[in-house]
């Protein structure tokens, strides 16, 4: 199971794994153990290389001729460690009503069997957090479907035309980024405007937000983060501080893949800075 398990202090231990990192009280353990040992051996490496890289796959997209400056790597991000410990949530905010309903999103994404049914559910949840209302073209729906079954399967991996096939029913990339994510979230990151403007260093255009490869080029930027030295320490001390913000919201602690660290780090320095998640 990843790591496995380390004793932190009397009564907590720290659970590692391909599904994230949680922080729970010792008799919690048995029980939780074997959930996530389940969920590390659904979840497979998103990023795994083969000689002949397929369309669309990570491996495929670092062919790509793709701007390659960013500020997502693990010099800027470390910042966050402490940002999500001194950043107060409000309890009424937005960031906070997003943190508490996450797990429960996601179990309802899980649990909704038929596979059109839970696309439609998890289109709802993400405009929940957009600007805009939901629009779905039917004439790109069973492919959408078909995309989203595909990301929620045991072996899912990175794919450029599902993510195409979605954005084109949802009329929206944003949008299919955070469908996605409820379907696979250790390998679909969600993905905004103002996540693209931290990691570019400049606002984006509409255009800039409509073209896949922008935003397959955020997915291997933290790939890429969660190949860098250091990576594992800053993975436990973000999460440490997490879950004490969970606690102090009266929130029950959950995991959290390694890509929704990154992300979330990412939005710690953005509320920082001044902006909204």
């Amino acid at each position: 199971m990843g790591e496995g398990l380390e004793g932190l202090e009397a009564g907590l231990v720290v659970i590692i794994g391909e599904i994230g990192l949680l922080v729970v009280g010792i008799d919690q353990v048995q029980a939780g153990a074997a959930a996530i040992e389940e969920a590390n051996l659904a979840v497979p490496a998103a990023a795994a290389l083969v000689d002949e890289p397929r369309s669309g796959s990570l491996e495929a997209i670092a062919y790509m001729n793709i701007h390659t400056f960013s500020h997502i790597n693990l010099q800027t991000l470390d910042q966050a460690v402490d940002l999500v410990r001194v950043n107060k949530l409000a309890d009424g905010s937005r960031e906070a009503a997003f943190v508490r309903a996450y797990p429960a999103l996601m179990e309802a994404a899980r649990a909704t069997l038929r596979v059109e049914d839970a696309f439609l559910l998890t289109a709802t949840f993400a405009h929940g957090w957009m600007p805009a209302s939901l629009r779905l073209d039917p004439r790109h729906l069973d492919a959408a479907v078909r995309a989203f079954g595909l990301a929620r399967s045991a072996k899912a991996e990175f794919s450029l035309p599902g993510v195409d096939a979605i954005a084109a029913c949802l009329q929206s990339l944003v949008a299919a980024s955070k469908v996605l994510h409820f379907a696979a979230p250790a390998v679909y990151p969600t993905w905004d405007a103002r996540i693209e403007r931290f990691r570019r260093g400049q606002a984006p255009t509409d255009y800039h937000m409509a073209q896949t490869a922008n935003y397959a080029a955020y997915v291997r930027d933290i790939h890429d983060v969660k190949q860098e030295d250091g990576f594992l320490g800053f993975h436990l001390d973000y999460c440490m501080n997490y879950q004490e913000r969970l606690r102090q919201l009266a929130i029950p602690p959950y995991p959290l893949t390694d890509m929704r660290v990154i992300e979330s780090a990412v939005c710690e320095i953005i509320i920082a800075q001044g902006g909204h998640t």
